[in-house]
């Protein structure tokens, strides 16, 4: 009896797992929108570890404990599947052969090369010296070579052309006013010591003479040649007719004396840039060697005077000092004039002095490319 108790309940477990497998599967195809999942083999069971709990020997760890919380499983409603959501095929990625050839993206794209030294020490000798110029600031130009010697015909015409460039430079007004107040600093510190090394050039009757007949030639030449502007204009012959200039006469003869003068002249040059001291030169001495060291210490107080101003363009500026000493013709005439800030008779054959210093050229470098016999308008 026992067994066939045992044996009918068997049958009945079995007859009733078979009916709900045959409902599931009915229930999972009747589902809208769930396309039928192949049968899969089902998963084996977890196997069952059982573990003995006593206590722990020193010195060995224990099992880990996970302290991270399991996730809490999400609830469904009573009575519905959840739907799982479609997995994306997972496609593995290719191993790369060292063999094979590049891609054209791969190819066209740039390698690293060598790394590159930026420092200072890996630059050219050139480039850091142009770096320490750029730095300090641009160095005056050098003046022109000096004649003499065997010289190639294009650097004599590129000499004269940048010497002719620097003369007109300053008529046509492209000089720093910082070059002018260099001039009026040294004319005023020159003044007392250059009148009297005017007054002691020696001035006899025979060198006054020579002076009037060297004054009186090269007026005869400049009439010759047109280049005289300061003649004296005739008088009015509509009033009391034609007549004789007598006052123009009087003013010719005394350009006539200074224009042959005795005099000294020195060339002093001036190397100016920002960010450099200005550099003092006697370029071309006068043959008095008082008058030399007179210009030179003039023109050094005033460039210390006056620093040097950041928007200037680097240049070479020469001026023009010039001492001279002369008598007035002996003509019947008598006028006043102004000296030292007071007044002066001038009369027959009086010494006259001058002191003149002014802008002869200023030098902006040779300029950039070879030379060429057209020149542009300024």
């Amino acid at each position: 009896m026992a067994e066939e108790r045992r044996l009918r309940r068997s049958k009945a477990l079995a007859a009733s797992a078979l009916l709900h497998l045959v409902g599931l599967a009915l229930l999972l195809r009747l589902l809208p929108g769930r396309p039928p999942s192949p049968e899969t083999a089902p998963a084996p069971a977890a196997p069952i570890e059982i573990s003995l709990a006593g206590p722990v020997p020193e010195g060995r760890p224990g099992p880990r404990v996970s302290e991270t919380p399991a996730p809490a499983p999400r609830r469904t409603k009573t009575g519905t599947i959840p739907e799982r959501p479609p997995r994306e095929p997972v496609t593995p990625s290719p191993t790369p052969n060292p063999l094979d050839e590049p891609a054209p993206e791969e190819a066209a794209r740039p390698h690293p090369g060598p790394a590159i030294n930026l420092s200072f020490d890996e630059l050219a000798d050139g480039a850091k010296q142009r770096a320490a110029s750029a730095e300090v600031g641009e160095a005056p130009p050098a003046p022109p070579a000096p004649p003499g010697g065997l010289r190639a015909p294009g650097e004599i015409r590129a000499d004269a052309e940048r010497s002719a460039d620097a003369v007109d430079n300053v008529r046509g007004g492209r000089a720093h006013p910082l070059l002018f107040d260099y001039l009026r600093g040294a004319r005023e510190r020159m003044t007392p010591e250059a009148t009297r090394i005017a007054e002691s050039l020696p001035l006899g009757p025979t060198q006054s003479v020579k002076g009037w007949g060297r004054g009186y030639l090269g007026r005869v030449a400049a009439v010759n040649r047109h280049a005289a502007t300061d003649l004296p204009e005739e008088p009015d012959p509509s009033v009391g007719g034609r007549r004789p200039d007598v006052l123009g006469g009087y003013n010719e003869a005394e350009r006539q004396a200074a224009s042959g003068a005795e005099e000294r002249s020195a060339q002093i040059c001036l190397g100016v840039a920002p960010g450099h001291a200005v550099a003092v030169t006697l370029r071309r001495s006068s043959g008095n060697a008082a008058l030399d060291r007179l210009a030179l210490a003039s023109f050094e107080s005033a460039g210390r005077a006056r620093p040097v101003a950041g928007d200037i363009r680097p240049n070479l500026a020469c001026y023009l000092v010039r001492v001279s000493a002369f008598r007035m013709p002996p003509v019947p005439s008598l006028s006043l004039g102004w000296k030292n800030s007071h007044p002066d008779v001038i009369y027959p054959l009086k010494r006259i002095t001058k002191v003149t210093v002014e802008l002869e050229s200023v030098d902006f470098g040779p300029s950039r490319g070879p030379s060429s016999l057209l020149h542009a308008p300024r």
